[in-house]
């Protein structure tokens, strides 16, 4: 937990739905990269602003979320 911590505490997320996240990850297989689920998790921004980089934000926290996921995959 303390990587998923530090996951959360370096990308400012909502720690809470964070988990909520990476615990239905674990329960149903994988990580959803689709949905609202993601985008609950991330730290608010403005969509409509230039330099908001909302998918770049995305992608950068499935990455880590994924990594850490396929880490412990095979513990739970």
């Amino acid at each position: 937990m303390e990587e998923l911590n530090g996951i959360i505490s370096e990308e400012n997320l909502n720690a809470k739905a964070a988990r909520d996240f990476i615990d239905n990850a674990f329960r149903d297989g994988g990580i959803p990269t689709t949905g609202t689920a993601i985008t609950q998790i991330l730290p608010p921004v403005s969509r409509f602003s230039k330099n908001s980089n909302h998918a770049a934000k995305k992608q950068t926290v499935l990455d880590k979320l994924t990594a850490f996921f396929e880490r412990y995959l095979g513990l739970a």
